[in-house]
């Protein structure tokens, strides 16, 4: 025998007892069974090591043993300790500071539910499963169904397979302790599998119940983000209310749901407006006899969440607040023109679910604490970027509209070039010089002609070379001009929209209902044909060395659709809404009305920023979150005064908030707009908001003087409404609702003092 024979043999023998103890251990890891509540240690995965851009994983050392409520401990750092229940995938986090603790789940046992929500309320992760083609979706929980779940220990968390074998499908849960006190639960699109054809998941629930209470045993609040915030305390509601608050982040889905009135999304002068779109996917929860708060971040999946939040007495004892996470759905799709249809379920939607807790302590542990926390969160991550925050009076523009004439349509022009340069000149003569102006309804054809791609201004209002030089001789005084327009729709009556609009899920063509006589529909563009209109109008106005462009229709609506025999998320939209926005902000100054937060960072300022909620029954306060947020970073502007009733209240929610004025205007008395699809725009005529604008710009002005540039750092309610709002440049702002008026303090002196009576 060779030599090298004789070598390879040796190496043989060497090797195959190595190999066959790897086998057996491997074996042993795969086949082997876990003693009651014990949890394997694995090393991390990458997916899972990546972490985030403002904080890192805790991979400190943890003593396994250690034990908190029949929870044991898998991760900690100097702030907190995360403790996990095996079997239901139940969660404690511990405040190591304070020694305040928040329970994800429902240990005791609770008579007053029924099994269904025992099982719900008992596990850390839940799922509603939809079945075949019914129209009812059935809760699975951990417990109940049975579900097989191995945990492996991880630096700084664990991650758990799920399996519910009884039904066919399951997925895998990572959680993570970052250092800087948040815990983040992900759910990888790449692990859910379905094998069964009947059974599909329909909602994914992420540790609904964390800092769950009992009827009112603790005092504090859910924090929804409604409008600009809201507060939903956690005292005993005695059996008032039977249902949640539940809404959509980022507005109804077009697409698959009913349609109804929009209108009122895109005009805001109605005297009954729609509830608020949820700007920011967030939700929180404070406790406040313990100091411990946290805010829930969706990170991932916020197109397909619906934020919930449950009173006591609506369907439990409990308060708790969560995300839920749509994978499918069922739909009516029609089978004849007659009427007839079949249920259908939608194909799974393919997203990462993944939400991030900050939990905050003591002086933070309120809805002002955990804004800062989401702000910074913000500002890290690269969501919101500094912006120039200088104080300026926003005076839009109302161009021109058509009405019904004969065999055509004439025009009803309420607001000219040469109109507003007098009313610049009229407010220039008494100080007002800071203006911000959106011109609405300039295009030629007015403002429902639509889709706008070219500069082509209207001849009524005197036509695109005068406009051109309006908006030069504005750049020269200082003003900041912007051009409006509506980049999502399209008018059937002035366009032809029979391609490149969308079709809902069920084929039907997407209908917009307004409700007028000239124009009575509106379609929506596919995200596809609003890149390209966009890009034209960009391109046209760079010809006139126009930048300032203000967009509405894109900035909050995502939708379903289906075109070209192919069925588009609002996933897809959303992410070809941004493309096309961050290229758009890229060559031109942009502004956004009412964006969601996948778009702040394109956007110069805010318009329609709501200064409150939606007032829906279910909400106890109205806080400003948002405004907490934004304040010092990126320029927020109200919805329109002229359609407040109470226009001292709002005016001091403008102190409150720091948000900065608006007015619609119009030269032309828009009783004119009678038989337009504008005839909502009821009260505009500039002689009548004239001393109000100018009061609103004095006062205003000196205020945001003394704040100008600083956050916001604490906001308190006292029992009596009266609001303190303190500034981090040492501004201590006093807001009294009862004798309408404000004060502002520095060093411990006041520096401002003002009754609001003089504001109207």
């Amino acid at each position: 025998m060779s030599e090298f024979f004789k070598e390879r043999k040796k190496l043989i023998y060497i090797l195959v007892p190595v190999l066959l103890v790897i086998i057996i251990v491997i074996v042993a890891m795969v086949s082997g069974k876990d003693a009651p509540g014990a949890i394997r240690e694995a090393s991390i995965d990458k997916r899972t090591a990546q972490g985030t851009a403002d904080a890192a994983v805790s991979t400190g050392s943890v003593d396994t043993g250690k034990e908190l409520n029949g929870h044991y401990l898998v991760a900690a750092n100097d702030g907190y300790e995360l403790y996990l229940k095996k079997e239901n995938l139940s969660i404690i986090v511990k405040d190591v500071v304070t020694g305040s603790i928040m329970e994800s789940t429902v240990e005791e046992e609770d008579d007053s539910i029924n099994a269904s929500w025992r099982g719900f309320l008992q596990s850390g992760v839940n799922v509603e499963m939809q079945v075949s083609n019914t129209t009812q979706q059935r809760k699975v929980d951990l417990l109940a169904s049975g579900a097989q779940i191995d945990v492996k220990l991880i630096p700084g968390g664990f991650t758990a397979s799920i399996d519910y074998t009884q039904y066919e499908l399951g997925f895998d849960v990572t959680v993570l302790l970052y250092d800087d006190g948040s815990i983040e639960a992900t759910i990888p699109e790449s692990s859910i599998y379905e094998n069964s054809d009947t059974n599909k998941i329909g909602n994914i629930y992420l540790f609904p119940m964390l800092g769950r209470t009992r009827l009112g045993e603790m005092d504090g609040y859910m924090l929804v983000p409604d409008g600009n915030g809201a507060l939903i305390y956690l005292n005993d509601k005695e059996g008032k209310y039977s249902a949640a608050y539940t809404q959509r982040v980022y507005g109804t889905d077009v697409g698959i749901t009913e349609p109804y009135v929009l209108s009122l999304f895109w005009r805001k002068y109605e005297t009954i407006n729609d509830p608020e779109y949820i700007l920011a996917p967030v939700y929180g929860m404070v406790h406040e006899n313990t100091g411990m708060a946290y805010l829930g971040v969706i990170t991932n999946g916020a197109e397909g969440a619906t934020i919930e939040a449950y009173p006591n007495g609506a369907y439990t004892n409990y308060n708790w607040i969560t995300a839920k996470f749509l994978k499918t759905t069922i739909y009516n799709e029609p089978t004849s023109n007659s009427g007839g249809s079949i249920v259908k379920i939608t194909d799974r939607l393919n997203y990462d679910i993944s939400v991030r807790f900050f939990f905050t302590r003591d002086e933070e542990a309120n809805y002002a604490g955990l804004a800062g926390r989401y702000r910074d969160y913000l500002l890290t991550s690269g969501k919101l970027v500094q912006k120039e925050d200088s104080f300026r009076l926003r005076a839009d523009f109302f161009g021109t509209d058509r009405e019904n004439w004969m065999f055509t349509t004439k025009a009803t022009t309420m607001t000219t070039t040469d109109d507003i340069r007098e009313i610049y000149k009229d407010l220039k003569g008494e100080g007002v010089t800071d203006l911000l102006t959106l011109y609405k309804g300039w295009q030629d054809g007015g403002i429902n002609n639509l889709p706008v791609d070219s500069y082509d201004a209207d001849g009524t209002i005197g036509g695109t070379r005068d406009l051109t030089k309006l908006m030069e001789e504005a750049a020269d005084a200082g003003i900041d001009f912007y051009l409006y327009t509506d980049a999502l729709r399209a008018n059937p009556d002035t366009t032809n929209t029979t391609f490149n609009v969308i079709k809902k899920i069920d084929t039907r063509l997407y209908s917009e209902q307004t409700y007028k006589d000239v124009y009575e529909t509106m379609h929506f563009l596919t995200p596809e044909r609003t890149n390209i209109l966009l890009n034209n109008l960009v391109t046209d106005l760079a010809k006139k060395d126009i930048k300032n462009l203000a967009l509405t229709g894109i900035t909050n609506t995502m939708f379903t659709f289906r075109y070209s025999g192919t069925t588009y998320d609002r996933f897809y939209t959303a992410q070809m809404q941004a493309s096309l926005l961050e290229d758009i902000a890229g060559r031109t100054n942009l502004v956004l009305e009412e964006p969601i937060e996948t778009y702040w960072k394109y956007t110069d300022a805010v318009v329609d920023m709501p200064v409150k909620d939606s007032d829906y029954i279910f909400t106890d306060e109205s806080v400003p979150f948002l405004s907490i947020v934004f304040k010092g970073i990126l320029p927020m502007y109200s919805d329109y005064v002229n359609f407040e009733a109470n226009k001292n209240e709002f005016f001091l929610k403008l102190v409150e908030t720091g948000i900065y004025p608006s007015f619609y205007l119009t030269m032309e008395d828009p009783t004119d707009l009678y038989y337009t699809n504008s005839n909502d725009l009821y009260s505009s005529k500039y002689t009548v908001y004239r001393d109000t604008m100018i009061q609103y710009y004095k006062v205003l002005k000196q205020f945001n003087e003394l704040v100008a540039g600083a956050m916001i750092e604490t906001h308190t309610i006292a029992q009596d409404g009266t609001v303190t709002v303190t500034y981090s440049n040492g501004a201590v702002v006093t807001v009294d609702y009862n004798n309408d008026s404000f004060t502002v303090a520095k060093g411990g002196s006041t520096v401002m003092d003002y009754k609001a009576g003089g504001a109207e």
